[in-house]
Parts: C-alpha cells; structure tokens; sequence
C-alpha cells in the first residue's frame, strides 16, 4: 500500500528546497500503485510538473525529481514514506521529521559548527548525513533532530562559514 499522505506531504516539503519547479521533471519508478503515487506526488507539489515512466522496477524506490539541477529520491519501506537521497546525500526525510539540511563548501569543522550550534539552542540531534561533490567543492549537511529548528536558530547556521543555504525541515 502507498502512503498518499505522506507522500503528498513530501511534495509540499520541496517547496522549502526549490523556490520554483518550472520545467521540473518527475519520474515515477514504482509499477506497483504508479497513478497513486504520481496524484499524490503532484497533489504536494502543486505545480503542471512533467512526469514520466521509468522502464525499471527498483525496490523501494518510487520516484525521482529533478528541478533545479538538484535530484530527490521519494522511497518507501515496511514503516513510512521518505525522501531517501536529495543529490548525492543519503538521507531519510519522513514527512513530520525535524531538522536542517546545510548546504555549503566543504571545510574541516563544519559538523562540529553546525553540532554546537543545535547544542547550544539545547537542540538534539536524531541523525546526522553527510556528504560532497569532492573535497573542497558543494556538500550538503542533513541533521534531523528532535525538536523544530527555530529561525534563530537558522539564521545562526546561516552565518558559519562557507554556508550557502540553511533549511529548516518544519
């Protein structure tokens, strides 16, 4: 069975990453429930976003976005639906979870600035990802927490450096 609410509510959390979808590309990887997924997909993301069929059947995997030049990964599992992969980071990014997602230049220290940074606002960290282009280049910082990231708490992170955008998840 497919977790249409959840995924709808997926969709909605885009919005936070992509300011617009125009010419944005879904492609639906799930046979199993594939109209289902695409109603609820295009239901949360509220915008005319093309969508196609993949020729493959994956696993748990039922869908892709690609807007932006950026890529999100929508999968399933015997639990809850999930945004499993945004880029090239793993992640797990179910529809009431908590958190921040960091892009920035990768730099030594950058877990422990943001880390300190939630400590410090008495913020716990659930789960933490990582992962980068290469050295030195794009990477992104995914912290999922138990309490809400308050906007001083982003604003905060906003001002580490090499930090190019904080996103609260809530």
């Amino acid at each position: 069975m497919t977790d249409t609410a959840g995924l709808r509510s997926l969709g909605r959390l885009i919005h936070r990453f992509e300011a617009r979808l125009e010419g944005a590309t879904l492609t639906i990887l799930s046979h199993e429930n594939r109209d289902d997924i695409t109603r609820a997909l295009l239901e949360g993301l509220g915008e005319n976003v093309a969508v196609q069929a993949s020729s493959g059947e994956y696993t748990n995997h039922l869908a892709t976005l690609k807007v932006n030049g950026n890529k999100y990964t929508f999968a399933r599992d015997y639990r809850e639906t999930y945004i499993s992969e945004i880029n090239y980071c793993p992640c797990r990014i179910t529809p009431e979870a908590n958190g921040v997602v960091v892009d920035h230049i990768d730099y030594p220290g950058v877990i422990y600035d943001v880390s300190r940074i939630l400590a410090e606002n008495r913020i716990n960290i659930s789960k933490l990802n990582v992962a980068r282009e290469q050295k030195g280049r794009n990477a992104l910082l995914i912290s999922l927490t138990d309490e809400e990231i308050s906007a001083d708490v982003v604003e905060a992170l906003e001002h580490l450096p090499q930090i190019t955008r904080v996103i609260s998840l809530r």
